[in-house]
């Protein structure tokens, strides 16, 4: 471990010494969406004091997990991916990074599991995805959630099956852009994205970055058009994603005999409409309102 460790840090001090200042850069903020503003859209804090997720078990598909750099915010995962994005599995920290840091700090004892099937090329994604997907059964994960983008017609007829194995074999999927009636599908607050095919099922607040990218932090400095538009390195859709595989893995962890069905239900039952700075979501969950039913359910047995 401790190699890979030291080989990871080679790298990154190479990228330094060839990329501008930054570039590879992240600056992390532990605790950033704990303050009151952000817990209380959700009311996450008072589920924390009947559930931390404990014993539950998320998969997130993604990329640049730094694996090998992280080690200890991960239980475990497995690299679907070669090339060029099979590379950012163990020492690059970006994307899937982030995503994890968003999930473990709205269930901090989940056990987070790093699936790697990101691919700029569709069909190498889902692909990936599928065999992840498989994974994840085999693993008897909890919830597994995705964060990008829509996928192409021809790419649902590979994806819908292997998405319908995981429900039927009890794991929650949990994807933005994903319309599956199986899904939980989750977007912000606010107008639905244009990629969407139909209204979300859950409207989460958008997290800000636990981790700010170098690159990304210069580009919006210097009023780059793609990140000024939507993509600054604070704010992002994709995080709504493992926020609610973070309320899935808090059900689950006291009641774990709940199907995916039926944990679905529960968040949307405990959902209600809300407007925050202009902004109205039709279903925004209430976590506590969700665990704390489900906590009289189990002490009254």
């Amino acid at each position: 471990m401790r190699n890979a460790v030291l080989a990871c840090s080679i790298l990154l001090v190479v990228a330094l010494l060839v990329e501008p200042l930054l570039s590879q850069n992240t600056l992390v903020f532990p605790g950033a969406n704990s303050r009151e503003t952000y817990f209380t859209i959700h009311n996450i804090r008072p589920a924390h004091a009947l559930t931390r997720g404990g014993g539950s078990k998320v998969g997130i598909l993604d990329h640049s997990f730094g694996m090998k750099v992280h080690p200890e915010l991960y239980a475990g995962g497995d690299n679907f991916q070669v090339g060029e994005w099979g590379e950012t599995f163990e020492c690059q920290s970006h994307h899937g990074y982030w995503m994890a840091l968003v999930l473990k700090e709205i269930a901090p004892d989940v056990e987070i599991y790093a699936l790697n099937t990101y691919s700029a090329d569709e069909g190498k994604r889902v692909a990936a995805m599928v065999n992840a997907i498989d994974w994840a059964i085999e693993h008897e994960l909890d919830a597994i959630t995705y964060s990008a983008g829509a996928f192409s017609p021809e790419a649902r007829k590979l994806l819908d099956p292997a998405v319908e194995r995981a429900v039927e074999a009890g794991i929650v999927p949990v994807f933005i852009h994903y319309p599956h009636p199986l899904n939980i599908f989750t977007s912000g607050i606010g107008p639905r994205s244009g990629d969407d095919e139909r209204d979300p099922d859950l409207n989460i607040f958008h997290y800000d970055y636990t981790v700010v990218f170098g690159d990304q932090y210069v580009a919006y400095m210097n009023g780059d058009d793609d990140v000024a538009r939507g993509y600054r390195p604070f704010l992002s859709i994709s995080s709504t994603a493992p926020v609610t595989a973070g309320f899935v893995a808090l059900i689950r962890s006291l009641a774990p005999h709940l199907s995916p069905a039926q944990v679905k239900e529960i968040l949307m039952d405990s959902s209600q409409p809300m407007e925050f700075q202009g902004r109205t979501g039709a279903r925004v969950p209430d976590v506590a309102k969700a665990v704390g039913m489900l906590k009289a359910e189990v002490a009254s047995r």
